[in-house]
């Protein structure tokens, strides 16, 4: 089967100077013509200052203007009560995000 798709002339130009792949979706026009959406990446310019610690079960980020906790638990992992682990894991989110904020302040004055 054959799809025609359609593609922005920015994400063509990538593909042709860098070769390689571009994540994205399709959306399916009709049965036989779709569109490709690239997905957006976020420029290293507005990661720049994150700081993020690894947690058994996800992860935290502290960065200028935001705060995440992300936790990822498998209720069939083994010896894991999942209440356990967020109260756990979320105290040392806690912890690292306290500190980190402090470090900010010092830094930027704010």
């Amino acid at each position: 089967m054959e799809i025609r798709i359609q593609i922005s002339d920015r994400a063509y130009q990538s593909l042709v100077a860098h070769g390689g792949r571009i994540k994205g979706s399709v959306g399916l026009v009709s049965p036989l013509v779709g569109n490709f959406n690239e997905y957006s990446q976020q420029p290293a310019a507005v990661r720049e200052g994150e700081r993020f610690i690894r947690l058994r079960h996800g992860k935290a980020c502290v960065s200028r203007s935001r705060v995440s906790l992300r936790l990822n638990i498998h209720l069939n992992e083994a010896g894991i009560c999942p209440a356990e682990s967020i109260e756990s894991e979320s105290r040392e989110a806690g912890h690292f995000v306290n500190h980190t904020l402090e470090d900010f302040r010092d830094t930027f004055g704010w």
